[in-house]
């Protein structure tokens, strides 16, 4: 948080004020407890799950973004502010955890194979350009049927003081998506690559020893909820936390910081990104779902 806080300061000399003109005063101080507590939650999460810097900043890159996309399409705060912000927001989670913590062997391609599954997949390049554009695919999809149905009328109805929709009725699926190719390459690190990676653990061994004929029904209940394996819970862990992450960011920060927003405004535009977030993971868990590829 102070590293984030002073490059902000530093950023502020160099024309990020565009965003005065659309930030609201924080005059009530649950507001301010309310920021800083989802940014400590956030940093904590990212402890107790064990991410690495590129964890932290892939998460960064996709729980932050949404905000400032708000602020670029429908506020015209010009695109060099917004990437200013995300970069601030990236080097403040990545810088502290890179210092405190080794790299996961998931993003070191020189680790034994031994140490990460299926390490000739993680290693590829098409492979990783592939599911980049995937996941950017999906979340250009999300948007662009968004703006072609509820968001428009939504916005207008729950934002006030916006400043153009044209971001929303002139959009084309094609550069609303190659929008979202950042936002991709994130999502396959943060989620598609650890899960590939992922090696069975005991957890597994316990899994294949289940006999449905000799288990108790709390056996029975526990391996039909959570019976999946190693690269299947992470996946499904870190879905959960990016929907979180991006709702909470998402919400938190458009209707404490934005003028004019209502809270159903904000938690609607959060639910937005944490379904988006959601269908990414639902559609890496079927590409990585085929022959060939280790549990």
């Amino acid at each position: 948080m102070v590293v984030s806080s002073a490059l902000y300061s530093v950023a502020s000399q160099f024309g990020t004020g565009d965003l005065a003109t659309v930030m609201k005063r924080r005059d009530e101080w649950w507001e301010i407890v309310g920021l800083l507590a989802w940014k400590t939650m956030e940093l904590g999460i990212g402890w107790w799950e064990e991410y690495d810097g590129w964890d932290l900043a892939s998460l960064t890159v996709l729980s932050h973004m949404p905000y400032l996309y708000l602020l670029t399409t429908f506020y015209a705060v010009r695109p060099t502010t917004m990437w200013v912000g995300i970069s601030i927001d990236v080097l403040s989670t990545y810088l502290p955890f890179t210092l405190l913590r080794d790299s996961s062997p998931i993003h070191q391609s020189d680790v034994p194979k031994s140490q990460v599954a299926n390490r000739s997949i993680l290693n590829d390049l098409p492979i990783k350009l592939y599911t980049s554009v995937l996941a950017a695919a999906v979340y250009g999809l999300v948007v662009y049927g968004s703006f072609r149905g509820w968001l428009p009328e939504y916005l207008i109805v729950h934002f006030e003081g916006l400043k153009d929709l044209s971001g929303a009725h002139e959009a084309a699926l094609p550069f609303v998506t190659a929008g979202f190719i950042a936002s991709g390459y994130a999502a396959q690190s943060f989620l598609f690559m650890p899960a590939l990676g992922a090696k069975p653990d005991a957890h597994d061994l316990k899994m294949a020893e289940f006999d449905p004929e000799t288990a108790t029904l709390g056996q029975t209940i526990w391996y039909n909820v959570w019976g999946y394996s190693k690269r299947s819970r992470t996946l499904i862990k870190r879905t959960a936390t990016l929907a979180l992450a991006s709702a909470m960011q998402t919400g938190l920060r458009t209707y404490i910081t934005v003028e004019g927003v209502e809270l159903a405004g904000a938690a609607g535009w959060a639910a937005m990104w944490a379904a988006a977030a959601m269908l990414v993971g639902g559609v890496f868990w079927w590409v990585g779902d085929v022959d060939g590829v280790s549990n």
